[in-house]
C-alpha cells in the first residue's frame, strides 16, 4: 500500500508546493517554500510510518492464518509439485509463502500451524524462562576457536574420520538381554560413553523399557547425564513436558528443520537426548551431521574465508520497508530495539539471554530488513574434550537463502539469516555450497516407538525433515538437554 500511494505523495507534493492558490480551503496564503516542504514531508513520513505498522500487524495476522486455510483452498500445481509429494498426500500451494506444501488427501487431517498451536495452549506463556523448570541453567558454550591453522589441520586428517555415524545400539551390542531395563545399561555407562566418543551419535533401539517417557528418563539417568535447561528456554519453540524433558518441534510440519547445534554464542549443552514417543505419520525422519568430517569435505577456500571474516546469526527480524531507505537506518535499529525491550512476554530477557543488538540490514535479495543478531562468532570450534576441529556453524538452518528454497512455513518475525561478521551479506555460492556438503554427508533417522538418540552437541548437527500426521497420530518426540 505504501508503495502504491508513494507516487500520489510525491505528486501532491509538487502539486502543493508550485500551487498554493489552488487549495484555498487548506492554505489561506502561500507558504514559505521551506515551511510547505516540512509539513508536507512531515505528513507523508507520519503516514508512512503508519502504514508500516499496519501492514506488519496485517501480515502477521494473515501470516497465522494462511496455512490452515490452504487446506481448503487449493491451487493449480506444477509438475514438480506433484512429484514432490509422498503417496497419501496431495500438492497445494500455501497462501504464506506461496510454496509447495503437501497436504493429507483425506478431509480428516489434522495439521495446524504453529501460531495456531499457541493459541489452543494458553498455558504456554506460564512455561518461559525461570518459571518452576527446575533444571540446573545452560552452561556456557566452550569457544576454543583462535590460531587455527586450517591448511595444517586438513592435511592430516585423523584414521576414523569415515567411522560408522551413528551407531546403532541394541541390547545385543551392549551383552544385555533383550529385556534390559535401566539398571543394565547403566552398568555399561562406561561401554555407552566410550561409543559416544567414537562415534559421535548413538541411536539405541530394541529396549522394550523405553517405550515409556519414564524408561526414556531412567536411561538417561543410568548413564551419568546431568540435565540442564534448554538454550531455547523462554521461547515459543518448545513445550516443557516437565521439569527436564522438552518437547521437541512438532508443530509446522511443513517447516523444514537444517542442520545447526543447540549451541548459541552464549549457551551450549555438551550433549543430549532424542526420543521418539510416536513418529509422524509421513514424513518427520530425525536428520543428523558430523561436524568433524564436515570440516574436512568442504571447500578449504569456503572454510578459510568464513573463518578470516566470522559470522553473525540473525535470529529475529521484521522487512524494514522502504523507510530503510528514507531514514537513517540506525535510528531505524534503535526504534526497533526499544520496541523489542517493552513488548509484552519474554522478549526483553531473551534480548539479554543472546546477547543480542539490532541493526537494520539487506539480505541476499537486497531487500532491508530489521534484525536481532548475537555476536560475532566463529564458524569453527575445537572439540571440548578431544581437541578436534569442527564445522560448528548453524548457516545450514538460519540461512535465508536455503530456507527460501525449501519447505518453510514460519512467520516473518521467527525467520533466521546469517551474515560474515563485518554484517557483509554471505555469497549464494558458498551458501549452496554448504548446503551441498550437508545434504551429502547428512543421514537419516527414522525413529520407531522407543529410540533414544544420544548426541555430542559439539560435534553432531542435528535437524528435521517437514512431516504430516494423519487424524489420530500426532507426531511426540521429545528432548534433554546435559552439561555434561
Amino acid at each position: 500500500l505504501f508503495l502504491w500511494l508513494a507516487p500520489i505523495l510525491k505528486r501532491g507534493t509538487c502539486l502543493l508546493w508550485r500551487m498554493p492558490a489552488a487549495f484555498p480551503p487548506l492554505l489561506s496564503r502561500p507558504l514559505p517554500r521551506a515551511t510547505a516542504s516540512r509539513t508536507i514531508y512531515g505528513v507523508a513520513i507520519a503516514a508512512a510510518a503508519c502504514l508500516l505498522v499496519v501492514g506488519c500487524a496485517t501480515e502477521g495476522f494473515a501470516s497465522s492464518r494462511s496455512l490452515a486455510s490452504a487446506v481448503t483452498q487449493p491451487k493449480t500445481m506444477t509438475r514438480l509439485g506433484a512429484r514432490m509429494c509422498p503417496a497419501g498426500t496431495r500438492a497445494m500451494r500455501s497462501r504464506l509463502n506461496n510454496r509447495v506444501v503437501c497436504r493429507v488427501v483425506e478431509d480428516r487431517e489434522k495439521t495446524e500451524n504453529f501460531i495456531d498451536y499457541v493459541g489452543r495452549n494458553k498455558d504456554l506463556i506460564d512455561q518461559f524462562v525461570n518459571k518452576g523448570t527446575g533444571s540446573t541453567p545452560c552452561p556456557p558454550t566452550k569457544w576454543n576457536s583462535k590460531e587455527m591453522d586450517i591448511p595444517a589441520l586438513r592435511a592430516n586428517p585423523p584414521k576414523d574420520l569415515d567411522v560408522e555415524f551413528p551407531l546403532y545400539v541394541s541390547p545385543s551390542d551392549l551383552g544385555l538381554p533383550a529385556d534390559a531395563d535401566a539398571e543394565a545399561i547403566g552398568a555399561k555407562k562406561d561401554m555407552v560413553r566410550d561409543l559416544m566418543r567414537k562415534h559421535g551419535a548413538l541411536v539405541f533401539r530394541g529396549f522394550d523399557f523405553t517405550k515409556s517417557m519414564e524408561g526414556y528418563r531412567d536411561t538417561y539417568k543410568a548413564l551419568g547425564f546431568e540435565s540442564c535447561e534448554d538454550p531455547l528456554e523462554g521461547t515459543f519453540l518448545r513445550k516443557n513436558a516437565d521439569k527436564e524433558i522438552k518437547f521437541t518441534f512438532n508443530q509446522n510440519p511443513t517447516h523444514y528443520v537444517g542442520m545447526h547445534t543447540e549451541c548459541t554464542h552464549t549457551l551450549g549443552p555438551v550433549s543430549g537426548a532424542f526420543w521418539c514417543g510416536n513418529p509422524a505419520s509421513v514424513g518427520g525422519e530425525f536428520t543428523l551431521l558430523d561436524g568433524r568430517k564436515m570440516f574436512y569435505d568442504l571447500d578449504q577456500d569456503v572454510v578459510q574465508r568464513f573463518y578470516d571474516k566470522d559470522v553473525r546469526i540473525k535470529v529475529v527480524g521484521l522487512p524494514a520497508g522502504p523507510l530503510a531507505n528514507v531514514l537513517p537506518r540506525g535510528m531505524l535499529a534503535n526504534g526497533f530495539e526499544a520496541l523489542a525491550k517493552n513488548m509484552p512476554g519474554p522478549t526483553a530477557d531473551l534480548m539479554t539471554k543472546y546477547d543480542l543488538d539490532f541493526h537494520v540490514l539487506d539480505d541476499y535479495e537486497g531487500v532491508p530488513r530489521f534484525g536481532g543478531l548475537e555476536p560475532r562468532q566463529s564458524p569453527l570450534n575445537r572439540h571440548p574434550e578431544t581437541g578436534e576441529p569442527l564445522w560448528f556453524c548453524n548457516i545450514h538452518n538460519h540461512a535465508r537463502y536455503l530456507s527460501d528454497r525449501r519447505p518453510n512455513s514460519l512467520v516473518e518475525i521467527a525467520r533466521a539469516d546469517v551474515y560474515f561478521g563485518d554484517l557483509s551479506v554471505i555469497p549464494a555460492q558458498d551458501v549452496q555450497h554448504i548446503d551441498d556438503i550437508t545434504r551429502k554427508n547428512l543421514h537419516k533417522v527414522a525413529m520407531q516407538p522407543g529410540d533414544i538418540v544420544l548426541l555430542d552437541n559439539y560435534r553432531v548437527l542435528h535437524g528435521r525433515e517437514n512431516f504430516t500426521d494423519f487424524e489420530g497420530n500426532a507426531r511426540k518426540h521429545c528432548v534433554t538437554w546435559f552439561q555434561n
